[in-house]
């Protein structure tokens, strides 16, 4: 029985060290955010704190296509302009934060004070896939926009550039707090991104904020199909109190 209960012990400490259960988790999270939409997110903030009214991100960040949604847990990166040659290849550093990304992330790129440049590409695209990741987030310029499309995986952006970032930027870190626009961005916690913008919701409140999105959006179809049938948005709004 000794021998029993010490395996089993074993195992669950093979279990839980492995990544797996925590990326079972964040999977499951992702695919129920994936399902709701960035309106609901920010009202259901909204409503819970004036210390969340301030999680969207940039009104500037753009899908490549309408179609284009993500959600998932981020993987910071964060970086600025290259303001002279050291000698080193700034690529090398690029291929760094590649190795780090992990199953169902969302790659969330600053940019910082380099404008001109385009931060990520198809390639980048293409080995972030391979890995796991679910979409990117450049607070920054992109090219390789055709391509990017053909592997359906999934980007945001603030403009587009032909000028390769080789000679105009550094990646600084990756994996650890950024500011884009006002809205600070930790390991952790989430982003949903769809064609009215992108959200960054707290580690610490995501199952809450799903959980009360799902009971909005259910409200909603309600309402959706009352009004089909002829009733009035103020007798429904009375009962659901969802407009």
């Amino acid at each position: 029985l000794i021998y029993e209960i010490a395996s089993f012990y074993i195992l669950c400490i093979i279990y839980f060290s492995s990544g797996d259960f925590m990326k079972n988790y964040d999977e499951e999270r992702s695919k129920k955010l994936l399902k709701l939409y960035t309106g609901a997110i920010t009202d259901i903030m909204d409503s819970m704190s004036s210390d969340f009214r301030n999680q969207t991100l940039p009104s500037n960040l753009r899908p490549l296509t309408p179609n284009m949604k993500i959600a998932g847990p981020v993987y910071t990166v964060r970086g600025n302009k290259r303001f002279y040659e050291d000698g080193k290849d700034p690529r090398y550093k690029q291929m760094d934060m590649l190795d780090g990304i992990f199953p169902e992330s969302i790659i969330v790129m600053d940019s910082g004070d380099e404008k001109s440049a385009a931060h990520w590409g198809e390639l980048m695209s293409k080995t972030s896939m391979e890995k796991g990741a679910k979409g990117a987030i450049i607070h920054g310029g992109i090219r390789d926009t055709e391509e990017i499309i053909k592997h359906n995986f999934p980007v945001f952006a603030s403009y587009h550039s032909p000028l390769t970032a080789v000679y105009r930027y550094n990646i600084i870190d990756f994996n650890n707090p950024i500011i884009i626009g006002d809205v600070k961005i930790n390991p952790g916690d989430y982003i949903l991104g769809d064609i009215d913008g992108v959200v960054c919701i707290p580690k610490h409140i995501i199952d809450e904020v799903i959980d009360q999105a799902e009971i909005v959006k259910n409200k909603e179809d309600i309402v959706r199909n009352e009004l089909s049938l002829g009733k009035n948005i103020r007798d429904l709004f009375e009962k659901y109190k969802v407009f």
